[in-house]
């Protein structure tokens, strides 16, 4: 790993898809890149610990329901609509990839996400969308492929990346709790930045939350006056293509 940092920029985003089954190599390739001093993460400390405590109870419970439901695959083969159930149990690979580079790189990773909205939303995970009949519902579904429809976000999240915010026409929160998430993210960022201003602060989220949105709606927006780089986790991080993609902002 080289010494020198790529960029002086004290704020890096980096826009993923979630469910990227490449995600956690890309991940680690731009990671290795930036160097940043310290991470930070789309993930609250309450969904952190939720998945310490259930995520393998739950894993197993949904495998089971799925491999017992009516037309149900064989025990290695699950529909994508189940893998993406279980994506969500289990630890993302946003936080795989930066947990194993912290721990290397001796960096702290700071979980920053709103915890009262991430438990409201895993309590409603774990008592609808885990039951059986729900499973049973997902498995009655058209099976999709998970990685053309990841592709398929990432084209979308290119073809808006750079453009002007006011000529976006991609809304920059889908609710006011995505809203209520990017303003307490951004407080959170800010205050990194003013404690630790020499430092690489690198934040990890949905793409969405980094696209050049108009007004100050998204993550993005609320952090434009720091010039922060942004950097969309495509297939621009393929092995033949080293160093930092694209261009800072």
């Amino acid at each position: 790993m080289s010494a020198r940092k790529p960029t002086s920029t004290c704020l890096v985003l980096v826009g993923a898809v979630h469910h990227d089954p490449a995600g956690y190599n890309k991940l680690q390739r731009v990671l290795a890149a930036v160097q940043p001093d310290i991470i930070t993460l789309e993930l609250s400390s309450y969904g952190r610990g939720f998945r310490t405590k259930n995520s393998r109870k739950l894993s197993m419970r949904i495998r089971s329901q799925a491999q017992q439901g009516p037309g149900s695959e064989p025990p290695n083969i699950l529909s994508a609509a189940v893998e993406q159930l279980l994506a969500a149990v289990q630890f993302p690979f946003e936080y795989c990839a930066a947990r194993k580079y912290a721990a290397a790189c001796r960096v702290p990773l700071y979980c920053i996400d709103l915890s009262r909205i991430s438990r409201k939303r895993l309590r409603m995970l774990k008592d609808e969308a885990l039951t059986r009949r729900n499973i049973a519902t997902l498995l009655a579904l058209p099976d999709k492929n998970l990685l053309n429809s990841v592709n398929l976000c990432y084209k979308r999240a290119a073809a808006v990346w750079y453009q002007p915010g006011d000529r976006l026409r991609l809304p920059a929160v889908s609710c006011p709790a995505d809203s209520d998430r990017d303003r307490h993210m951004s407080r959170r960022l800010r205050n990194l930045c003013a404690k630790f201003p020499r430092k690489r602060i690198l934040h990890i989220a949905g793409w969405e939350h980094c696209v050049n949105s108009p007004g100050q709606l998204n993550l993005y927006g609320l952090l434009r006056d720091l010039s922060p780089q942004r950097i969309l986790l495509d297939e621009a991080w393929s092995d033949n293509r080293p160093g930092l993609s694209g261009s800072p902002d």
